[in-house]
């Protein structure tokens, strides 16, 4: 796409995380498309190796790596094999994300509100912010050496105003904010940017759990009229990655408008 070539992704090295499905997916394939060396992280191979097989269609340079963000070692280990793969890190798409799962019947609001355990509580935060701080981590040193970085972590508007979920998932997306700014306060001196994005309701394999009826909520109460597409959030996010891009420690609320309601 023409956008995307005067966006600078051609030639550059990107991580995109929880690149199996969902947001991540769509982000890989829209990277692929500006001719990107496109690297899929995930926890899952037989995931990712679909992804690059479409990925494959617009770039012959992609790389699918199990890798869980959560675990410093794999962390590690993985952008250790893209270092010595392609000898750079450039774009950097930290998108991996959990949800609690809800049975039959049950709500957030309700039923899993104030039953959270401590494990259950403290796994969104080993994604949602942990998983950020070690991605940042074993990518800066090589942005670093090259003067240029670009970083968008996939953030959730629940991180900015609390609502639609339990407060373990609500509190690390916030923290997941906040890290971003702190980074991009400590880091802009290299050329290296660090900005979020925070999507509202997505229509992706995440939401299984929604139904028809949510759907039909958000719809109705968002100004665009509709739940968002992967890649209509994909898009915002390629918007950060751009190589000419004077802005960075924000947040972009990307739900069409659902958060004015």
């Amino acid at each position: 796409m023409a956008q995307y070539l005067e966006y600078g992704f051609d030639g550059r090295v990107a991580i995109i995380t929880g690149a199996g499905s969902g947001i991540g997916e769509a982000e890989a394939i829209e990277l692929a498309k500006g001719g990107a060396k496109t690297v899929l992280f995930g926890r899952h191979l037989e995931k990712l190796e679909k992804v690059a097989d479409e990925c494959r269609k617009y770039t012959n340079d992609v790389l699918p790596l199990a890798v869980d963000v959560s675990s410093r070692e794999s962390v590690q280990e993985g952008v250790g094999k893209v270092l010595e793969t392609y000898g750079r890190v450039e774009i950097l798409m930290n998108n991996a994300g959990i949800e609690s799962r809800l049975k039959p019947g049950e709500t957030f609001f309700n039923d899993l509100f104030d039953k959270q355990d401590e494990e259950t509580y403290l796994s969104f935060y080993k994604v949602h912010a942990w998983g950020h701080y070690n991605m940042n981590l074993a990518c800066i040193p090589s942005m670093i050496e090259n003067h240029f970085g670009r970083v968008v972590n996939t953030t959730s508007v629940t991180g900015i105003h609390g609502n639609y979920s339990t407060p373990g998932y609500t509190a690390s997306k916030g923290a997941a904010i906040t890290q971003t700014k702190a980074f991009a306060m400590k880091y802009g001196k290299y050329n290296i940017t660090f900005n979020a994005i925070a999507p509202g309701m997505v229509d992706t394999p995440m939401k299984i759990d929604a139904t028809p009826r949510e759907y039909e909520i958000v719809a109705n109460k968002t100004p665009l009229g509709r739940v968002a597409s992967a890649l209509d959030i994909a898009r915002c996010a390629l918007f950060f990655a751009q190589e000419n891009l004077f802005v960075t420690g924000q947040c972009l609320t990307c739900d069409g408008g659902s958060d004015l309601a």
